[in-house]
């Protein structure tokens, strides 16, 4: 998938270029990326999306990915994983073409974390 590889090169290539930020963005439905403002008053630590490009992307957003600037293995935190909470986005986290993603499964009622793969944008 075309599609997969190129949202994976958008957000390595927003990541390195906001490094030693934080950088977030918005993936679509049909997994375009939209690099996004990081508006948090720490952002070489913390992420907060930008409230404007949710309204802007309102109804079309798939996931939200943030970087872990400079982190060998950048896994979720526990502050990434209270914010799995919103259960109707897939959230992901990465830097240097390593990417993981995590949300929360109401179902099972836990966080579900994995290597982010093209199978998961395959499922709805």
């Amino acid at each position: 998938m075309e599609k997969f590889s190129k949202l994976k090169e958008d957000m390595n290539n927003h990541a390195l270029r906001d490094y030693p930020l934080e950088a977030v963005g918005i993936i679509t439905k049909d997994f375009d990326y939209n690099p996004c403002k990081n508006i948090s008053d720490l952002p070489k630590e913390t992420f907060y999306l930008d409230p404007a490009a949710l309204v802007k992307h309102d109804g079309n957003i798939w996931g939200v990915f943030h970087s872990h600037p400079g982190q060998e293995n950048p896994i979720p935190s526990e502050e990434d994983k209270v914010g799995a909470a919103f259960q109707e986005y897939k959230f992901l986290v990465g830097f240097n073409n390593k990417f993981y993603i995590y949300w929360y499964d109401d179902k099972l009622d836990t966080l579900i974390f994995d290597d982010f793969e093209e199978r998961h944008c395959l499922q709805k």
